[in-house]
């Protein structure tokens, strides 16, 4: 089991540092489905590179600098989503802005540290984006509902316009 789970990503994500262009990378799409697209159109030679480790594909395509730059940009995501998270505590909204923070940083982070393919899944990218934002919406929703429950008997004035 340990073989399966743990060496094996392991072994693979190092298996990226292996070609000669770990530094700086071989271009966006050559791990994954671009190889194939440009080999069947342009009847080019595929280049034989490749790992199935998530941040290994990362290293292949964009070089050690575009792994970093996805963790920056991750654990940037996943601070700013706790800190959304942290000011509805104890509002009714906190279930609902824990799950999509639960979410955005298991898909960013491990699951994305096993393979590329679930993050490029448009489903769960779209979700994850989607999400995102109405997280960082939710405070101000919190706020205006907080507001207008507290505003009791607010009397509606007809506008001559409006009959």
């Amino acid at each position: 089991m340990q073989e399966r789970s743990w060496d094996y990503p392991l072994r693979n994500f190092l298996g990226a540092f292996t070609y000669e262009r770990w530094p700086y990378g071989y271009g966006i799409g050559t791990n994954s489905l671009g190889t194939q697209y440009v080999a069947k159109f342009f009847h080019a030679k595929p280049l034989g590179v490749g790992v199935e480790s998530g941040f290994g594909a990362l290293v292949v395509e964009m070089g050690i600098g575009g792994l970093v730059l996805w963790l920056v940009m991750s654990f940037a995501i996943v601070f700013s989503a706790w800190r959304v998270v942290k000011t509805l505590r104890g509002s009714p909204w906190f279930p609902i802005a824990f799950v999509i923070f639960w979410y955005a940083g298991l898909l960013l982070i491990p699951i994305t540290y096993t393979g590329m393919a679930p993050y490029q899944d448009f489903v769960l990218n779209a979700y994850l984006w989607l999400l995102l934002g109405i997280l960082f919406r939710l405070p101000t929703l919190a706020f205006s509902a907080q507001f207008a429950a507290a505003q009791p008997n607010i009397q509606v004035q007809h506008q001559p316009w409006m009959r």
